[in-house]
């Protein structure tokens, strides 16, 4: 998984997942007419800067005067789900590929500038975008933003080097294969959302990695890493003053061009409850996975959502501990897509308490649909949100993160601050609204990943069930 979609990894990706309280994207026009000019109305955070430069590469920058570290991060508005059919994993793989080499800069000598800079790279794709994330001391910043610019304007994509970066990135996806909680991850969501891109994973599969060529990434490249689809957030202690004029000239070398549009057909939710029984016979736990299609893009039901989920994982727990059932890894979200995103609960189990793990979550969800949170369990929900989401909570990394949640999805940049007071006054009433809307106990997906024996007799009750033995 990745950031957006793992949200177990990620508080924020949770949070930042839909537009509650802001506006849409910004149209060519008003970037045009944004170019050059501080849009500090309604900022995010304190001397937050807000410009444009004349390619269309959207620029934000946050002052911190007693930082000692800077973080440089680039977000391209695209990701995984542009891939080819049968090339996944080839937004994943030009992330990386970038830094093979640049004009006339080599592999080996961008690493030897990025150990001198005590620099730290790291890349993430999900399917709706692309982050090139670097950190160092504060001194460096002006020779990584040249750097960086360079590495992402003018990428050589070197054949052998880029050969052996696939072998790398191959064996890294085939170790996750391994994991059976990645393996229910998997699972579910290509039965949810097939055919759409979304059903692939966004790090690709290895068949499809191997077939991968420089021609594959070198036209990924060039089609989405353009200036006018991207944003460049730089958190340090030096002023817009210091910093703009190293990055007009070194930024500005990105080029402009068409962006492609996300014009995939949408997601159809199946009909019925349907069961996916994925048999690993040595595994010592079952993962499953619960859920169904979530909240519409900008929705304005999404913080009523987010409430839900925690009540929902909420009872969960504690029902658990008190029937002596051992979950673990309890997790419940919704998610944020450019399409529609999930609804997922899901958790671990041990094999011989499946059965009966599964029927207390379809009741308490049931439960939560026909009557909602306690008084109680609304209160803890509401007090864990407001607290995760504290604006003086926020790592530096965790900032940039919620900064480029909040330009890729037109949340309004006041939506940090105004988050605690949205969430605190969500209502019961809001939160069995959309239970009764999202937690259809007639159309559901289930995916359990452990023994499968004799599990698909026990829960033929439940909905119609699969077994897959198969990779």
């Amino acid at each position: 998984m990745n950031r957006w979609g793992r949200i177990g990894r990620a508080i924020l990706g949770v949070v930042m997942g839909a537009c509650v309280l802001g506006g849409g994207d910004m149209s060519a026009s008003r970037r045009a007419a944004a170019s050059s000019k501080s849009q500090t109305a309604d900022a995010l955070l304190p001397n937050a800067y807000y410009d444009y430069l004349l390619n269309g590469l959207q620029i934000i920058i946050l002052q911190r005067p007693e930082a000692s570290e800077a973080v440089l991060s680039l977000m391209i508005k695209s990701g995984a789900a542009f891939d080819r059919a049968g090339r996944s994993g080839t937004a994943a793989l030009t992330a990386r590929a970038i830094w093979l080499g640049a004009e006339d800069l080599s592999e080996a000598t961008l690493r030897q500038r990025l150990a001198a800079l005590e620099a730290t790279l790291r890349t993430e794709v999900t399917w709706d975008a692309t982050m090139i994330t670097v950190e160092a001391p504060a001194r460096s910043l002006p020779e990584l933003i040249r750097l960086m610019a360079r590495v992402v304007s003018r990428p050589t994509f070197e054949a052998e080097a880029l050969m052996a970066l696939k072998a790398r990135f191959l064996d890294e996806v085939k170790a996750k294969r391994h994991d059976p909680s990645e393996i229910a991850d998997e699972e579910w969501y290509r039965a949810l959302y097939h055919p759409h891109p979304y059903a692939r994973l966004a790090e690709g599969v290895p068949e499809e990695i191997a077939a991968i060529t420089p021609v594959d990434i070198a036209r990924h490249h060039t089609r989405f890493f353009i200036a006018n689809n991207a944003t460049l957030i730089v958190l340090s202690p030096f002023s817009p003053a210091t910093l703009m004029p190293l990055i007009r000239p070194n930024f500005g070398a990105m080029l402009k061009g068409k962006i492609v549009p996300p014009t995939f057909v949408a997601p159809v939710p199946a009909q019925g409850v349907r069961i996916l029984l994925r048999d690993l016979p040595n595994a010592s736990l079952a993962h499953v996975r619960i859920g169904s299609f979530g909240v519409e893009r900008f929705s304005d039901e999404y913080v009523p959502t987010l409430v839900l989920a925690e009540a929902i994982r909420l009872r969960l727990e504690g029902e658990a501990s008190k029937g002596g059932t051992s979950l673990v890894d309890v997790r419940c979200r919704f998610d944020l897509r450019t399409h529609r995103g999930p609804f997922l609960l899901s958790f671990a189990v041990p094999n011989e308490q499946v059965v009966s793990a599964i029927e207390r979550a379809l009741e308490i969800l049931k439960a939560m649909r026909a009557e909602g949170p306690t008084a109680g369990e609304l209160a803890e929900a509401q007090r864990r949100w407001a607290e995760r989401f504290a604006q003086d909570a926020l790592t530096p990394r965790q900032l940039i993160e919620v900064l480029h949640f909040v330009e890729l999805y037109g949340l309004g940049r006041d939506y940090v601050r105004r988050f605690p007071t949205r969430v605190q006054h969500v209502t019961r009433e809001e939160v069995m609204r959309v239970a009764e809307k999202y937690l259809s106990p007639n159309d559901l997906l289930i995916v359990v990943v452990g023994r499968a024996q004799g599990l698909a007799e026990a829960l033929k009750p439940l909905g119609v069930v699969e077994v897959k033995t198969g990779g």
